[in-house]
């Protein structure tokens, strides 16, 4: 069995919000009706392929989720690392970044969702029964492992 590699970002801007992607209806890279509709991911997620760095693989992800110029902005800026799990089954990375908030406006063709620190109590766990029918849009509703790197780019930036 091949280890699943991912790597994965989260935002947050100068006024204190992460800024999270939110699932859409149709996931285009697959051609296919997406799944976990309306969930709320970190900024920037997705595999590693085998001959990528983390970095690399990172830069590419930004590229294709948010654009060109967003993917430039985080080239041209620090990168914290949050956490990193390794086990037999799984390889996670995850890095936060500071942002300015204007440079809101260089992420395009997603849904965007900004979340202050005082809601992360309010998040919800992913369950798997949301798979198909998705969750309520007006909720932020996410993967356990997403919600502890919220936790983690709060105190880093705090």
């Amino acid at each position: 069995m091949n280890k699943k590699k991912t790597v994965g970002l989260i935002a947050i801007t100068n006024t204190g919000k992460a800024v999270l992607q939110v699932r859409g209806d149709f996931n285009m890279e697959k051609n296919n009706v997406e799944t976990y509709r309306s969930a709320t991911q970190l900024t920037v997620h997705g595999s590693i392929e085998d001959n990528e760095t983390e970095k690399d693989a990172l830069l590419r992800e930004a590229k294709e989720e948010l654009g060109e110029e967003f993917a430039n902005l985080v080239q041209g800026s620090p990168l914290y690392q949050l956490n990193k799990i390794k086990n037999e089954k799984i390889s996670v990375i995850n890095f936060g970044i500071r942002i300015a908030e204007k440079d809101l406006d260089k992420i395009k063709g997603v849904k965007i969702r900004l979340v202050s620190k005082d809601e992360i109590d309010n998040i919800k766990e992913l369950k798997l029964s949301d798979r198909l029918t998705g969750v309520d849009e007006n909720e932020i509703v996410m993967f356990r492992d997403d919600i502890e790197a919220m936790k983690l780019v709060f105190e880093k930036f705090d």
